[in-house]
This record gives structure tokens, sequence and C-alpha cells, in this order.
């Protein structure tokens, strides 16, 4: 059997633990797409040694501009997209083929078998019927938006099929640890408020924050979607993916908003220099030691 005229697209930041288990996964294609926003691990080299279709892209923090640029280099009408630590089944190998042959679908929505912590989850919302994304589509009805969350834009005119079968699920290997798990929300938190500064998202106020997203997607996760079922794994997804994440978005968005710029870091510091510099000018200016109760006074304003 010849291999299924499919482009798949990979992006890949420092995945080297992952991106040959993908690639082998992926082999039976005859067009694979590696876009890389500039790994410093052996990614690179691991993935040359399955494609010549190798790209760079500037890293953003997230994926979907590396998977927009991706798509425009796919070769062929029908598109996968599979990211580096997922897996494609056999199962959902053979139904992506039946599917390319018998042209009965122009979107498909294909499941996810999410992984935390070495763990199935089944709800909270990454249940695999509960986590399913337009992955394979025909190119000519997709386009990949280029703000965070706001991923996979269908055309209206496409015919639609989600996936029933468990066994057509990717495989995804989601999050290793806790560490991971806060560093990925950082990361799209980070992204968010940029957003908000920018004009793109609104800003809500702290109670409508924590109530209208927080409490709400907690209780969708934790009860509606069932992440009860897997134990305290699920309660920690559920109120990370709710309280902890919504807050840490409130903040950095005020923090961006009150200095004027994204950039939190560099202004706080430039604020601590000046404070700094006062502090340390008491000395050069007061040789004999002053009060320093104005010097608080100051610092404090």
């Amino acid at each position: 059997m010849g291999k299924a005229p499919l482009s798949v697209l990979i992006h890949t930041y420092n995945e080297e633990c992952n991106i040959a288990n993908c690639l082998e996964s992926v082999k039976w294609a005859d067009d694979i797409v590696v876009v890389d926003m500039y790994s410093t691990d052996k990614t690179i080299e691991l993935a040359r040694q399955y494609t010549d279709r190798f790209f760079f892209f500037e890293n953003m923090g997230y994926a979907d501009p590396a998977r927009q640029f991706a798509l425009e280099k796919a070769l062929n009408e029908w598109v996968l997209i599979v990211d580096a630590d997922e897996l494609v089944p056999g199962a959902l190998r053979e139904r992506i083929i039946d599917i390319i042959h018998g042209d009965k679908a122009d979107v498909v929505y294909i499941p996810h078998k999410n992984y935390f912590f070495g763990k199935l989850i089944e709800g909270g919302g990454w249940g695999p019927f509960q986590d399913m994304h337009p992955r394979l589509f025909k190119k000519k009805h997709m386009r990949i938006g280029d703000c965070v969350h706001d991923f996979f834009q269908i055309d209206n005119t496409a015919r639609i099929v989600k996936l029933a079968d468990r066994r057509e699920s990717f495989i995804h290997f989601a999050i290793i640890d806790v560490e991971q798990l806060i560093a990925k929300q950082n990361a799209y938190t980070t992204i968010e408020a940029k957003n908000i500064i920018e004009g793109k998202k609104r800003f809500m106020p702290l109670w409508s924050i924590l109530l209208r997203k927080g409490l709400a997607v907690f209780f969708q996760r934790y009860i509606l979607q069932k992440g009860y079922r897997d134990g305290i794994a699920g309660l920690y997804i559920s109120f990370t993916r709710s309280f902890f994440y919504y807050l840490s978005l409130y903040i950095k968005a005020r923090l961006m908003l009150e200095g004027g710029s994204s950039d939190v870091k560099s202004s706080v510091k430039e604020k601590y220099a000046a404070i700094a510099r006062f502090v340390l000018s008491q000395y050069a200016n007061n040789a004999d030691g002053a009060d320093s109760s104005d010097v608080e006074s100051r610092l404090t304003q």
C-alpha cells in the first residue's frame, strides 16, 4: 500500500522526548511538514531523520501562528494537524484513510485521549469526546486564527463529521507534572493579558472574572463534565483551569494596564531601580545620617 495523499503538519519547540514517536506514527502520510520554533534541544536533529520538509517560525509562545504557516506549506488537499506530544494509533489512521479515499467529509473532529500525570483523564473537559478538535480537513475549508484559544476557523460550506469511536482518538501526553501544567497556564494567561491591552479582548472587573468565568468554568469542568471522576487529579485540573487561570489573567492584565506596557517585568525593574537610587542618595546627601522617616514616606507614595 502506498502512502496516503495527506499533509501532516507538526509544530515543535524542544520536543526531543516526543517528536520521534510522533513522527513514527504518521510516516504513512506522503507529506510531513515540521515547523520548529527554534528548539534548543535535539528536536531538529531527530525530526530531520523523518522529513526534509522542515521550516522555522518565530517562537510566539503558542502554536497557532506556526500552524497557519505550516498550513500554507502543505502540498496536499487533505491536511492532518498533529501536536508533537500526540500519537496517531492504527485505528485512527485507518479511519483517516477511509475518509480521504471515500471523500466522506470536508472537516473531521477527532477525539483525544489526554494523559495528565501519567493518568488517562475521563472528565473535566479532557475526556476523549469532551476534547474534540477539527484536526483533519480539506485545506480550502480551514483557516487558523492568530490568537490563543482562537484556533480553527471553518468555512460554513464544509461537511463536518465527528468521530464517535474511542479507538479513533489521538493519544495525547498532555501534562507530565504540576510544574508543566503551571508553566502552560502561565504562558497562556500572559498571551491573553496582552490581547486585552491590545484591545483584542475586553478587560473584566475582578468580581466578574471570578464569578462569570472562574466559578462558571469550575462548575462546568468539575460537575457538569464530571471532573470528579478523575479523583484529586480532576479536582486540581478543574481548579487550575478555572479560578487559578482567570485570577492570574486578571492580575497580569491589570498590571499591564497600570504600567502602560505588556512588559511588566521591565517597568517594575525600572521602578525598583528608581527606589534604590533614591535610597542610596540619602547616604550621599546626608553623610551624617538623616531621619529615615521621610524616605519611608516617599517610598510608599
